[in-house]
């Protein structure tokens, strides 16, 4: 009788073993995904520390910037390309991390928005001296045309244009494609209302624009000297013109002091890399101001 059963009982002990093993391996698939979740819920708050503690050196250098700048406007000199301020920062090593940073100015730049009277209307001179511009960069001067038309489309009841924020915003206009843009970026800006142009940053195709009987290459001899000499002031720099051309200098456009510039600020800590651009103004508060920062990678 005891014959009989064996089989049954070796069949029974099989599928025990059977089901063992597949619990065993039932329970090692779960600890291995356990694990796995722990690795990425560990990964992912390494990747947030690396990321508050880039924020807060991002933070920390914006203020060292500002600092920089008020410090800089208390000495009433003349800003130009031999200022320290104006030297990129290489990437710099710190503990667990790394930072890097850069001052643009942009009052040597043509604004946008000098396009507008006070009254918030078409400026012509203004216009004038954006169609030169355009032909000073070997483009079409009717780019001009098409901007004043959509500009004109968005005015107010009572005829005011808005401001240009972003020379971004260029993109939508007929006529101004990305090639367009990125041969404008250099010279082009958008600032809060109407601004001075610094003659010690402004370059030799915007120079021209305000004085088209300059010409472009006339102008990059006359800035020339700014690398071993700035201008310390309108009339220094009115004496190296021509004499046919001084009385044709828009002298109330023209400074060499600077207000507005983008700072890049860029922090690497971990696997995380922050790079962010503010725009500062220092022309009417002690501290520079900050008009608005953004995340740009």
């Amino acid at each position: 009788m005891i014959a009989m059963h064996k089989g049954p009982l070796i069949r029974q002990a099989g599928v025990a073993i059977i089901a063992v093993l597949m619990v065993a391996a039932l329970v090692a698939s779960v600890a291995g995904l356990l694990m796995l979740r722990q690795q990425r819920a560990l990964q992912q708050l390494e990747v947030r520390k690396d990321t508050a503690e880039a924020r807060a050196a991002t933070w920390s250098v914006l203020q060292l910037v500002r600092l920089t700048l008020r410090d800089d406007a208390r000495l009433a000199e003349p800003d130009h390309l031999l200022k320290p301020w104006a030297i990129p920062i290489p990437e710099i090593q710190i503990e667990n991390g790394a930072l890097s940073g850069r001052l643009i100015e942009l009052n040597g730049r043509f604004n946008l928005n000098n396009l507008l009277t006070a009254e918030g209307r078409i400026d012509p001179a203004a216009l004038t001296a954006y169609r030169q511009l355009l032909l000073n960069l070997a483009l079409p001067g009717t780019l001009a045309d098409t901007l004043q038309v959509d500009w004109l489309k968005r005015a107010s009841p009572q005829g005011a244009l808005p401001l240009f924020l972003d020379i971004s915003e260029l993109a939508v206009i007929d006529g101004y494609n990305a090639s367009v843009l990125q041969i404008l970026e250099p010279h082009l800006v958008a600032l809060p209302g109407v601004t001075p142009m610094n003659i010690n940053f402004v370059s030799a195709e915007v120079l021209a624009a305000w004085m088209p009987k300059l010409g472009v290459s006339a102008a990059e001899q006359v800035l020339s000297r700014r690398r071993s000499k700035y201008f310390s002031n309108v009339e220094e720099f009115i004496a190296t013109l021509p004499e046919p051309l001084r009385a044709d200098v828009p002298v109330s456009r023209l400074t060499v002091k600077s207000t507005y510039f983008w700072t890049d600020l860029g922090a690497r800590f971990g696997v995380v890399f922050l790079q962010h651009r503010a725009l500062l103004d220092r022309s009417q508060a002690d501290m520079p101001s900050v008009l608005w920062m953004k995340r740009v990678y």
